[in-house]
């Protein structure tokens, strides 16, 4: 009886979560710059990663939709209402937690990669620290054998929850721009090192997204 009580909350949950995002995002003006990059991956078969900051997430998996992406989603109570929202846009999941659960959902997104999926994450998630990559995204690049590609979101009214990832929330009807950046292709790394060069380089390729983003949000671009 609990767990069939608790099944129910996840589905009240899930579904409002849906309703309230899915009437957010349509009313905002929404462009994006980059994208192209995106269809090509999809279009040519050719595996590869996009990545957006943890805090960003909302507009991306928004406009990602429908695409046959794949997602890593932990296994915890919050990933599960997360599981049911990216899959209801269209997204194919991938659970995974701490533990022999992490590393199968790695090496099983891995695996996607190396098959020609695109394979979508959140490189300071999920428990942070904010908007500094973690090691397990250049892994799964470098095991993939493929690139990353960042993308850029700045909203000009928007929530911040009080969240360790200040998560952000647009207003109904607010203005926001998504930049598909400079892909980064990762290189063979043979110590911890590289892989912290390549962590970098990523977190520097997503920082210049979201610059880029602002920037044409304020009418750069």
């Amino acid at each position: 009886m609990k767990h069939l009580w608790k099944r129910v909350k996840i589905e009240i949950f899930w579904r409002l979560l849906w309703l309230i995002s899915t009437s957010i995002a349509y009313t905002v003006q929404l462009r994006s710059f980059g994208h192209e990059q995106l269809d090509e991956w999809l279009a040519s078969g050719k595996g590869g990663i996009i990545a957006t900051w943890h805090g960003a997430t909302m507009l991306p998996i928004f406009f990602c939709r429908h695409k046959g992406l794949w997602a890593i989603i932990s296994r915890s109570r919050d990933g599960e209402l997360q599981n049911c929202l990216v899959r209801s846009r269209g997204f194919n999941t991938i659970r995974g937690s701490s533990g022999s659960k992490g590393v199968r959902a790695f090496l099983e997104a891995a695996k996607r990669i190396k098959d020609g999926a695109v394979v979508a994450i959140t490189p300071d998630g999920p428990r942070g620290p904010a908007r500094v990559v973690q090691s397990g995204t250049v892994l799964l690049a470098e095991r993939g054998k493929c690139a990353v590609l960042p993308i850029g979101v700045a909203c000009r009214q928007a929530w911040r929850l009080r969240s360790w990832d200040k998560h952000m929330i647009p207003k109904p009807f607010a203005s926001a721009v998504l930049v598909f950046g400079e892909p980064v292709q990762v290189g063979a790394c043979e110590t911890e090192e590289q892989r912290q060069m390549w962590a970098q380089k990523i977190g520097d390729a997503l920082d210049q997204a979201d610059a880029d983003a602002a920037e044409a949000l304020r009418g750069g671009i």
